[in-house]
This record gives structure tokens, sequence and C-alpha cells, in this order.
């Protein structure tokens, strides 16, 4: 239970106070479940599948199926115009979001010199690796964010 918790915490970047607020619990009782002190209750479980539409029981208490109904779906209903409006914990993530522009089918066609200025920035300018997204067939993922 402590890793899927861990896992919807990340995949919906809250922290565990701010989940603990959002669900309507102690946020001692989720520092306890993550320590592996306790077991969720009832009302726990009841409460976050309250709060997280979609979220699937099965997935959340025995780690069975897919976390969610349909993975993917904040970002299939920011493109949706007749979505219906997103639920309190999502609305802090899209409301600064505008409506989507049309793109050309075609991408613009690319100067050997752009290709050359791109590769040079790439070389000259250092980068780091954040985080890396896995995604399964069967709707899961793995997130995994290196030690700084």
């Amino acid at each position: 239970m402590k890793e899927r918790l861990l896992q919807l915490l990340d995949l919906e970047h809250l922290t565990p106070s701010k989940f603990a607020d959002l669900i309507g619990v102690q946020r001692s009782s989720v520092s306890h479940i993550l320590s592996d002190r306790n077991k969720p209750s009832f009302d726990f479980l009841q409460k976050t599948l309250k709060t997280f539409p979609g979220l699937k029981a099965e997935w959340l208490m025995l780690g069975d199926g897919p976390m969610y109904d349909q993975m993917g779906r904040e970002s299939a209903d920011l493109f949706n115009q007749d979505a219906p409006a997103a639920t309190e914990h999502e609305s802090h993530e899209t409301q600064d979001l505008q409506q989507p522009t049309t793109l050309p089918l075609e991408p613009p066609a690319v100067e050997v010199q752009d290709i050359q200025d791109i590769e040079e920035d790439l070389i000259t300018k250092p980068r780091k690796v954040v985080q890396v997204m896995l995604l399964y067939d069967d709707d899961t993922f793995f997130s995994y964010k290196p030690s700084e």
C-alpha cells in the first residue's frame, strides 16, 4: 500500500501533507502509513477514492489492474472543449493553460545550418537528467528522479 500511495502522490504532484489536507485526514495518518507504522483505515481509503475520481479501488488496495480507469485522463481533457470542469485537485494544475492552437500537418523545413546550430547548443550547454518515466502497456508507470 505504501508504494501505491507514493505513486499516487508522485503522479498528482502532492506532498504527503497536502494529500492529507486534500482528502481530509490528519497529516500524521499519512505519515504513519508511509512509514509502515499503520495500515490505512477503511475511512482513509474511502476518502482517497472519493477525492480522486477514476482511481481504481482494486489498484489502491490490492495493486491489481490499472491505477486509473483511463490513464492520461488529464491530458485528454485539456484538448476537449466539452470536458467537464476540473476537479478540485486538478484545477490548480490547469488554470493557467490556454486553448490549444491548430498546428500544420507537416513540420516546417529545417535548414542544415539550423541543425548544426542545434547540435552546437546541445554540446556547449550543459544539461542534466531530472526525471525518467517508463510507461507500460497495462497503464502503469515507474518514475525515477536521480539524486543530486
